[in-house]
């Protein structure tokens, strides 16, 4: 089963998950990153002081730090994360939408450095498969719980390269999508000399962290979609093994088919 998802996700332009799916007849890839990370946006005292762009490095800083849920959104494919990354819990949904117009939904669960994953939707594929989070590169999208940020938002803030303050809680600015390790090569390279300046526009919760992240792609990059992150906050989050009779091993076989 192939994801005829439209061209922004067909193009491999999604930051955090895009995949083709083709487990038992529907395969699951990516595309693979190379660059090197960026730095860890820290949080610092005096935040009033700062200027936009530290304003959103901050903001980054902060939606790493607890419970958060993280939806993105981009036509043809949602994936909504749930983290506790003290706890190393994490249970992640992936809807795909074919060209007929049918999701097909990819379940994670991550708990510490164990994988597992179930894809519901595929026939004679209901049961767990569990692997390694290892066995999966680390910026692999199956794999949520990263060393740091876990919500990827470290990464859009490094990309910032200007930032204006609407109001309180609102920025405008441009993007360096080349510094992120997220974006596929395939969008760098039809981007071109765009790729360091993509419109954005964000928005703060109350607590200073991000609350919304959304990349204009649109207007440098016609007929391609933008690509929209939510933040919210959790007050109590947990996630359970699944019950060992449930559960298959992931050969290295079929890990070998995860090209993400």
């Amino acid at each position: 089963m192939q994801t005829g998802v439209r061209r922004s996700a067909a193009s491999g332009l999604v930051l955090v998950t895009a995949m083709s799916l083709s487990v038992a007849g529907c395969g699951i890839s990516g595309t693979p990153l190379g660059r090197a990370a960026p730095p860890s946006a820290t949080s610092t005292p005096d935040a009033s002081q700062f200027s936009p762009v530290e304003k959103l490095v901050d903001a980054a800083a902060k939606t790493n730090q607890g419970l958060i849920t993280v939806v993105m959104r981009v036509p043809g494919i949602r994936t909504e994360a749930r983290m506790d990354p003290d706890g190393r819990k994490a249970r992640t949904n992936i809807f795909l939408e074919d060209v007929a117009g049918d999701l097909f939904e990819v379940e994670v669960i991550q708990i510490g450095a164990d994988l597992y994953l179930r894809l519901p939707d595929v026939p004679g594929q209901t049961s767990w498969m569990h692997g390694g989070a290892a066995d999966f590169p680390p910026d692999s999208p199956l794999r949520a719980l990263r060393e740091s940020d876990h919500s990827r938002a470290a990464d859009l803030a490094n990309c910032v390269v200007s930032a204006d303050r609407k109001g309180g809680h609102d920025f405008t600015g441009l993007l360096d999508l080349t510094r992120s390790r997220n974006v596929p090569q395939k969008l760098l390279t039809e981007l071109g000399p765009k790729a360091k300046a993509v419109p954005f526009r964000a928005r703060t919760s109350r607590d200073g962290s991000l609350h919304e992240f959304t990349v204009e792609l649109p207007s440098v990059l016609p007929g391609y979609d933008e690509i929209r992150y939510t933040y919210s906050r959790m007050d109590t989050f947990d996630v359970e093994r699944p019950d060992a009779s449930q559960v298959t091993e992931l050969t290295d076989s079929l890990t070998d088919r995860f090209e993400v």
